[in-house]
């Protein structure tokens, strides 16, 4: 009989302590509940704000969630490996893999809101605009209208055969054509290194900051590289009988190749959310006139203002009449982007040369 009650009395402590731990275990679920509620009413509110399903469900740790609320199909293929580092795809942009999760989000957003956070005015008598190049001497695809004596492999220093004279195309139309007070810088900033360019380029425009606080918007104009050795002029678009290169703009996150980043960084969403509207527009008078907004980790000097462009005109395998045709479509889309919707004056550029450079 004594042994009985002994056990009956370790017994009865033992269900003692089995009930104080489940409620300790009880508490501490219910304090999780309470947090999934408060993190999902807050992405519920965010939706209700203008936000997506899918972008909220990147922002709590889900994308294999945000996977499957982007799609609308019942069966999807599984992912190859090149695909599985961000499932973030956004229409119209290429971003590089070394392009972090929280940037890709951010840039998700953009896309999702319906007006600019950053307003354009191009308007006044002062400067707004400084057009300059990071590479000057960037040259085209050579023909009998357009030949050149290369300083390089697709380069030359003559001016009125480079890039530099398609700047100026642009520089004059958004002069005379819409009234914008410009100024087009020529610099040759390549020299004496062509991969240290950039360091020199911004001291450029940091000079014409402080000279002209009035610009606001700063365009790196480049040709892009098709490739080493194209035999011909190729990958253009006719509009109503010219031949037109095709554009595309480059925007910088800053967050450096090897993940270390720029002291600096650029404020990436307004560059971007600019070079979206502006190709958006572009795209809006023919679809292939421009090729997919290109994200990469590089700064390019955009951190000297919320409203910098890298335009890549044309290519290596375009002609530079080709590209002086499509400088006309870039300045109408500047424009109207700038709050300028109609011409000041209808000025023909002209057919047969390049235009002249400004002193």
């Amino acid at each position: 009989m004594p042994q009985r009650r002994i056990r009956a009395r370790a017994s009865g402590l033992g269900a003692f302590k089995w009930n104080r731990q489940s409620k300790a275990k009880a508490a501490v679920l219910f304090a999780a509940f309470l947090c999934a509620v408060a993190l999902f009413a807050q992405s519920a509110f965010r939706i209700a704000s203008g936000s997506t399903i899918e972008a909220e469900l990147l922002s709590l740790g889900f994308p294999l969630l945000y996977s499957a609320a982007g799609s609308s199909e019942e069966a999807q293929e599984p992912p190859s490996e090149a695909e599985l580092p961000s499932p973030i795809r956004i229409d119209r942009v290429d971003i590089d893999a070394g392009v972090s999760e929280s940037v890709r989000i951010e840039l998700l957003r953009v896309e999702e809101s319906e007006t600019p956070d950053t307003p354009v005015d191009l308007s006044g008598s002062a400067p707004r605009i400084l057009i300059y190049h990071t590479h000057t001497t960037e040259a085209y695809f050579p023909t009998s209208q357009y030949d050149y004596t290369p300083t390089s492999a697709w380069r030359t220093e003559d001016n009125t055969m480079n890039i530099v004279t398609v700047g100026e195309r642009l520089a004059e139309l958004l002069r005379d054509r819409y009234g914008i007070s410009v100024i087009h810088d020529t610099t040759d900033h390549e020299p004496p290194k062509l991969s240290t360019a950039y360091s020199r380029s911004v001291e450029t425009m940091e000079k014409y900051k402080e000279e002209y606080p009035s610009i606001t918007m700063f365009i790196d104009v480049h040709r892009d590289a098709y490739g080493n050795n194209p035999q011909e002029a190729t990958d253009y678009i006719t509009i109503d009988g010219k031949e037109v290169a095709r554009m595309m703009f480059v925007v910088g996150t800053g967050e450096g190749a090897t993940g270390t980043g720029f002291g600096e960084k650029p404020d990436f969403t307004a560059n971007y959310a600019l070079a979206k509207r502006i190709t958006e527009y572009l795209t809006g008078i023919d679809e292939r006139l421009m090729r997919n907004i290109r994200v990469k980790t590089g700064r390019y000097n955009q951190h000297i203002s919320n409203q910098c462009l890298l335009v890549e005109i044309g290519h290596n395998a375009n002609t530079l009449e080709q590209a002086l045709n499509a400088a006309e479509y870039l300045a109408e889309a500047i424009a109207q982007v700038g709050g300028i919707d109609s011409a000041v004056e209808t000025v023909a550029p002209p057919a047969e040369s390049a235009l002249p450079l400004t002193p």
